[in-house]
């Protein structure tokens, strides 16, 4: 069975950015004053906090839990934004620490540890997590913070931002402000050099013209094949001739 098609619309259309999720405890409901309450599973966004989508026991597939469920929409909204992999929430290692932050790969992160409301940054936060293995750094140089470059953006992620190959792809989205607004969550931009390099020089090789063969010269009567190296004359056919 198939999740429900209203409830993976919801969670589509939250602007949090990470778009993981946490399970919460069951809840019962009222959907008709006549029956008896129903049990639904309910999940929490684990960004905002705030958002707490929920489906009715009967429409999941048979035996799934709040924390299953959690995995299920987390992984949707992963796939369908582009991400290689996201995390968000409260994390209990090391002395527990705030961070939501995705990868798009190429050393492209979205970054947002204000949460923690101290002076440590998004990228100390982000390093911190590959540090006690919360996320796991593609390139052993990520623990360098020397080799990030930051900056603060807004973003809306109720539409996903496709593609993301580089960072100017989300700096010129309408999907990002500069400047706080509405529905917009506070993020860092952050790029790691080395690999934001490499990505971009490989994508400017690409997108270099090859070049094209040059046109073969037409061959005239008395002239050699440089194919078979016969010479070019007029031939006989069974009716007429013909030049080769």
């Amino acid at each position: 069975m198939a999740l429900p098609a209203a409830l993976l619309a919801a969670v589509e259309r939250h602007s949090c950015f990470t778009g993981c999720y946490r399970s919460e405890s069951e809840v019962q409901v009222c959907i008709d004053p006549a029956q008896a309450l129903v049990p639904t599973v309910p999940v929490c966004c684990s960004d905002c906090l705030n958002f707490h989508p929920a489906a009715l026991v009967s429409l999941l597939p048979l035996g799934m839990t709040s924390y299953a469920l959690a995995n299920a929409l987390t992984l949707h909204v992963r796939s369908l934004r582009g991400y290689k992999w996201a995390t968000g929430g409260y994390h209990t290692a090391g002395t527990g620490f705030w961070l939501n932050a995705a990868y798009y790969g190429n050393g492209l992160f979205l970054v947002d540890a204000a949460r923690n409301r101290n002076a440590r940054t998004d990228v100390d936060m982000l390093i911190e997590a590959f540090q006690h293995g919360i996320v796991q750094p593609e390139d052993p140089r990520m623990l360098d913070p020397a080799l990030y470059t930051s900056e603060l953006a807004y973003i809306n992620m109720s539409r996903p931002i496709l593609p993301v190959r580089n960072k100017q792809d989300l700096l010129s989205s309408p999907q990002r402000s500069a400047t706080p607004r509405q529905g917009f969550s506070r993020v860092s931009i952050v790029e790691f050099q080395p690999l934001a390099a490499t990505a971009a020089s490989a994508g400017a090789q690409a997108a270099k013209p090859s070049k094209q063969a040059p046109s073969p010269r037409e061959l005239k009567l008395g002239d050699t094949c440089p194919t078979c190296g016969a010479v070019v004359m007029e031939r006989p056919l069974f009716s007429g001739t013909f030049v080769g």
